[in-house]
């Protein structure tokens, strides 16, 4: 029991001398450390908020470029398949005035 009282009472004084205001310079520099922390904090924020940034340009440079090369594809597919839909019909066009000249060239002889 006389140990356990004891063991209170060093703790008691070790807590109360730890509780006392401390000296100036321990404040400040304490000040100093937090204002360099939040610095730090701050910088390594912007550091993340920018590779974030980068991250998100990336994906959507990716995104463009899914969506963007199969849309050239299929314009330029477009684009030849009516160019040759068209000179097909600009033959058949041709072959069908040839063939009903040739049938007016039979009627008259």
């Amino acid at each position: 029991m006389k140990t356990i009282l004891v063991l209170s009472i060093l703790l008691c004084i070790i807590a109360h001398s730890a509780h006392s205001e401390p000296p100036q310079n321990s404040v400040e520099t304490d000040i100093a450390v937090i204002k360099t922390e939040i610095k730090n904090l701050k910088e390594s924020m912007n550091t993340g908020f920018a590779n974030v940034q980068n991250n998100f340009d990336r994906q959507n440079n990716i995104i463009i470029a899914c969506i963007g090369i199969p849309m050239i594809i299929l314009t330029i597919g477009a684009t030849i398949w009516g160019i040759l839909a068209h000179r097909r019909s600009r033959k058949e066009d041709t072959l069908q005035n040839q063939i009903e000249t040739l049938k007016k060239q039979r009627i008259v002889s």
